[in-house]
């Protein structure tokens, strides 16, 4: 189903990776499902010390404080192998849409935020049941819910809204808990989550939801910056032929704004090869780099 969003690989886009091994660009994401399959090695070969690795917020507090950051590397195969290799898909899928569209650095921030403050918010709660959380799986969810709400109108497979899939893995999720009376683990899933918005409200998506406050980061898209103001009394300064050329003129703001219109609308295989290499052109470009 060409012009939707869809769990299908096109031609492999061009990326802005942190360094790249062969033709493949090393992003975030890709460090991220990397350290995952590697994982999936180590639980062949030792699989108790990869179970150092893992959440436990009494393991927290005794010290092992490590624990806060290294969660979502571990990736056992356990029980559910099929599972752990359609997460670390998934993860793939939904993550480079995000950090192409934030840059590596935010989206770095952003996915550390997003593991480290709500583990230590459940280890601070103390919870009467302890229960271990590792893997990617629970950050893949939230930022299938930050892409759902960040593009309403994407379609992933059979044409169901992609709001509606982040809605029935939430679900899913918190009534098996529920169930289960296991608290802890549905805490740290909604604080992901949670967390998760609020970042990318900083990172410039996100930006119809006004009732998440945004304190820092980049104005949404087609936004121009507020007209600074001189001190009162003080000259005016004009700028003349000796003023250096900006980085980006008013032109490619618009050639972007209709890219990504034409995204929204129709999905991204909706573009030419063309316009999805002038869209990456043009992304580094406004980002200054």
């Amino acid at each position: 189903m060409p012009g939707r969003y869809q769990f299908s690989l096109p031609e492999r886009p061009s990326r802005d990776g942190w360094f790249r091994v062969g033709s493949i660009d090393v992003t975030t994401t890709a460090l991220m499902v990397g350290l995952g399959i590697l994982s999936i090695f180590w639980y062949a070969i030792d699989k108790m010390s990869l179970f150092k690795l893992v959440f436990a917020g009494s393991l927290v507090r005794d010290g092992d404080v490590w624990r806060l950051a290294t969660w979502p590397i571990a990736n056992p195969l356990d029980q559910q192998g099929l599972w752990v290799v359609l997460t670390l898909a998934f993860f793939w899928f939904v993550g480079h849409r995000i950090e192409d569209n934030v840059g590596r650095t935010r989206f770095t921030w952003l996915l550390a935020a997003m593991t480290i403050l709500p583990a230590a918010l459940v280890t601070i709660i103390q919870f009467d049941v302890q229960y271990a959380a590792y893997g990617l799986g629970t950050l893949g969810i939230a930022l299938l819910v930050i892409f759902a709400l960040d593009n309403p109108t994407a379609m992933f497979f059979f044409g169901i809204p992609a709001w509606v899939i982040a809605a029935i893995y939430v679900g899913i999720d918190a009534l098996r808990y529920l169930g289960d009376r296991a608290y802890e683990p549905l805490v740290l899933e909604l604080a992901v989550i949670t967390i998760g918005l609020f970042g990318a409200r900083q990172c410039g998506l996100l930006s119809h939801l006004q009732f998440i406050p945004q304190v820092l980061g980049k104005r949404p898209r087609g936004t121009k910056a507020p007209k600074r103001k001189g001190k009162l009394g003080g000259p005016t300064v004009v700028s003349g032929p000796w003023a250096p050329e900006p980085a980006h003129s008013a032109s490619d703001q618009t050639e972007l704004d209709l890219l990504l219109d034409k995204i929204s609308a129709n999905g991204i295989d909706s573009l030419s090869k063309a316009e999805k290499a002038r869209l990456n052109d043009l992304s580094k470009k406004l980002r200054g780099r």
